[in-house]
Order: structure tokens, then sequence, then C-alpha cells
């Protein structure tokens, strides 16, 4: 049953993150504005869950899921700060191979099994990272004439490119983190509904206080607007990453992390072909051999 969930959550995650990039093309704070639009989201969807299932919520359920949900939505700034200076097709692979550490931390901890080639696969999966993260092919180069003031071009460039792997990074540790996390949690203390919604409501906080941020910045900014393709389309995207979220829980309750997190985690397969087709991303060679050296190694920790 946690393949059927896992694989509904790669399709769903994998389409909304292309949606998010592209929104974070053409909006200003798009961080600001994709934290709290996901977080009402989830919000609203959390009630009605809670409703429908009639699932039993206080004060410490939602305490005690309160620091996974900080890693998480920590994690989530940090993809949409990167996503604001790195290609989705190159972030998506290299971030979600945070499947790494949450099947190491369930070795260690959890007492999880897994193969020596599965130890060959978390080796190559660190070794790719790296390759990944300092090309320089990705520095955008804009000539002048002037040799000195291309130079500084290039280097700044360079920097924002590595400032947006520092943050792709970022969610890579967060969010392998708080996978194990949620597996021990379940395993523990916790049903699958009650983990949704403590994180939903949560989010919907940290969504609020950043809503209200936002109007501050953007006073005339319009959290709806139906007649604005680009708000329609990002409100689309959280919908998309929310249902994500829910079959994302289950896969977790149904089966162990060690094989769940890296089956999901390949949804940058998906992400990769979408940035192709409607982004219009393009990589070389030695990029897409990287990618899916990442990609076979996620897959094969899953088995």
């Amino acid at each position: 049953m946690w393949l059927l969930f896992a694989t509904i959550t790669v399709l769903l995650w994998g389409t909304s993150e292309t949606i998010f990039k592209k929104v974070s093309t053409i909006e200003k704070h798009s961080v600001l504005k994709l934290i709290s639009c996901n977080g009402l989201m989830l919000g609203v969807c959390a009630l009605i869950f809670m409703f429908i299932t009639r699932t039993e919520m206080n004060f410490d359920i939602i305490l005690t899921y309160l620091p996974i949900s900080l890693i998480y939505i920590a994690s989530m700034f940090c993809t949409y700060k990167a996503m604001t200076l790195v290609k989705v097709s190159i972030l998506s692979p290299l971030q979600n191979s945070s499947c790494a550490i949450t099947t190491i931390l369930c070795i260690l901890i959890l007492k999880q099994q897994v193969s020596v080639v599965q130890i060959i696969a978390i080796i190559a999966i660190i070794i790719c990272m790296v390759l990944l993260s300092i090309n320089k092919d990705e520095v955008l180069r804009i000539e002048s004439g002037n040799k000195e003031e291309d130079e500084k071009n290039a280097k700044r460039a360079y920097m924002l490119y590595l400032k947006g792997i520092f943050f792709a990074l970022g969610y890579w540790f967060l969010d392998g983190i708080g996978s194990f996390m949620d597996d021990y949690t379940l395993e523990a203390d916790l049903s699958a509904e009650q983990v949704i919604i403590a994180y939903s409501f949560i989010y919907c906080f940290v969504g609020i206080i950043t809503a209200i941020v936002l109007k501050i910045k953007e006073r005339d900014y319009k959290f709806v607007e139906v007649n604005s393709k680009k708000n329609m389309l990002k409100w689309l995207g959280t919908l998309i990453e929310t249902a994500g979220q829910y079959t994302y829980i289950y896969a977790f309750a149904f089966g162990d992390a060690v094989l769940a997190s890296p089956y999901i985690a390949a949804y940058s397969v998906v992400t990769v072909i979408l940035s192709r087709i409607f982004l219009k991303e393009k990589l070389k060679k030695k990029q897409y051999a990287l990618i899916s050296l990442i990609l076979i190694a996620m897959i094969t920790l899953s088995f």
C-alpha cells in the first residue's frame, strides 16, 4: 500500500515543484507568497480532513509534532529561496537526495537493514551532489567587451549560484532529518491523521504570520485574484503540493522510511521532465549524467 501512496506523491510533487519554479521567476517576494499560500491551503484542508475523519486533536499532539514541523517549514523556505537562484532541474535531484541522510539515520538509530549495494548508492549520491554543486557552467556570462567587468559579472553570478546551492543543501539536510523523525514519530506516538493535521495547523500559523509580513511589504497585494494567471497558478501549485502531503504521510505510515523516503525523492524525475517541457530548461550532457546517477542511486535505496 505504501508504494501506491508514494507513487501518487511522486507525480503530485514533481508537478507542484515545476509550478513553484515558474512562480518564483515571475513574482516579487515569491518566497513569502509561496509560504503564506501553502500555509493557508494546508490549514483549510486540515480542518476539512479533521471533520471528515473525526481525528482527535489536542494541544499536546500539536506540541509533540512542533519540532518536526518547524524543520520541514525551514526546509521549504530553503527550497523556495533556492528556486530563485538555480534551475529546478538541477535543484530538485540535488536537494531530494536528502533520502541518503534519512537512510543513514534509520540504519544507525532505528536499526533498519540495508544492503551493501544501498550503501554504495549513498556514497554515489554524495559524490554526484558535490560534482553537480560546483558546476561553473551554470554561471550566466554577460559579455560587455570589458574584460575586468566581465570577470566581475562572472564572479557575481557564480556567487549567486553558490548561494542557491547553499539553500538547496539546507533543504537537503533539514528534510533528511525531518523524514527520519517522521518515521520515528509515526512508529512511537502519533497516527498519520494526527501528524498531517498537526503539521498543517502549525504551517498555517506560520503562513498567517508570513501573510501579514507580505501585506506590509506589498500593501496592494491580493492573495486571491481570479483574473491573475500567476496568482491562480500559485494556488494551483499549493493545492497539488497539499494533496502530496497527505499521500506522503500515508506512504510513511504504511512503510518504512528507509524505503519510502528514497522512492518519493525520485519525484525529481517528474520535475526534470516537466521543467524541460514547460520551463525550457536545458542542461549539458554531464549534468544529465550526474542527475541520472543520483536518481538511479535514490531508486536503488528503495529496494
